[in-house]
């Protein structure tokens, strides 16, 4: 008997010292930033493909990965966008999506003048949720349906423009270029940690004029 309860205090530390391994290890997970872009087929592509969203990653993700996107107009962060294929190259994106060329650079990051913070990993995603039915805020000039900043499901912004995700917090600085050429826009996410060490978040979206 008394060698059963030793055997069930042990498994017990054992199982305590696995949680706790698994929490700290869950708390030192940096979280995933992305970009996103709303996008359709060429034009006078039968049949048409309108309002396809496409996510712009700087790590793998797989099938049913949920983001939340930044309305920035608003300062409203909404969940949720789904991903729902595999990982999408230029041959995929231009022959089954039928995206023009300077949009299927936009989702790749490619021809800016600057080398992008990280090399894009591109997903087909859903709208869910209350992504599904929202509506952006209205205001002149107002893209952030077009486009913008992907964050963790349960991000959250407040009216400073600091985001916060899990036990973490980032101030929120947004930049926006014309391309040299004067053919599209450059918005830059850039997210610097508060009161912890680490580099800036820097994500970028590309806008080609098509």
């Amino acid at each position: 008997m008394q060698g059963r309860n030793i055997t069930q205090a042990l498994l017990l530390a054992l199982g305590l010292s696995v949680a706790l391994d698994a929490a700290a290890q869950s708390a030192t997970t940096a979280p995933v930033f992305g970009g996103w872009r709303n996008l359709h087929s060429a034009n006078g592509v039968e049949p048409a493909q309108d309002d396809l969203a496409f996510a712009m990653l700087p790590t793998t993700a797989a099938k049913g990965t949920r983001f939340a996107i930044l309305d920035r107009e608003a300062k409203r962060v909404v969940c949720c966008m789904v991903v729902s294929s595999d990982r999408l190259d230029a041959g995929v994106l231009e022959t089954q999506y039928r995206l023009p060329g300077v949009w299927v650079s936009d989702l790749l990051n490619e021809g800016n003048d600057t080398p992008p913070p990280y090399e894009p990993r591109v997903y087909e995603m859903k709208r869910d949720g209350a992504l599904a039915t929202y509506v952006f805020h209205d205001a002149i000039e107002a893209y952030s349906d077009l486009g913008g900043l992907l964050l963790p499901p349960g991000a959250s912004i407040d009216a400073a423009g600091t985001v916060k995700t899990g036990t973490r917090s980032y101030t929120l600085q947004f930049q926006t270029t014309t391309f040299t050429d004067e053919d599209g826009t450059l918005d830059r996410f850039t997210l610097r940690p508060v009161g912890s060490p680490g580099a800036p978040v820097v994500v970028e979206v590309p806008y080609a004029t098509y």
